[in-house]
């Protein structure tokens, strides 16, 4: 079994949330009701591309000292650039409070209040 490697979600494991150079995980329970929502909503997969992060690897991606993704109240989803307005939407309609557009990186920023 991998580390983390644990179902939190019947969409996500607790692995999709590690942060990429400790596998330490913080989550918060409405991100992640939120998250679930927004699957629903779109009726298709969320992938996660950055979820809880440490303060040093927050500093080592350039992410803002007092970011959401280091209390677990954050995550990067996938998002190709062609999608990301109407996944803002979705966004917005499941009451997330930050909504921050990836553009040609191919993510949308999400956090929960």
């Amino acid at each position: 079994m991998r580390l983390n490697d644990i179902r939190v979600s019947p969409h996500f494991k607790l692995r999709e949330f590690q942060c990429g150079c400790c596998k330490t995980v913080k989550l918060r329970p409405e991100l992640l009701a939120m998250l679930e929502e927004l699957r629903r909503l779109r009726n298709s997969p969320i992938v996660i591309t950055s979820g809880y992060r440490c303060p040093k690897h927050n500093r080592a991606v350039g992410g803002a000292a007092f970011s959401r993704h280091m209390n677990g109240a954050a995550a990067d989803i996938y998002a190709p650039h062609a999608e990301q307005i109407t996944l803002e939407a979705h966004a917005r309609a499941v009451g997330f409070a930050e909504i921050i557009r990836g553009g040609k990186k191919n993510y949308l920023h999400v956090a929960c209040g």
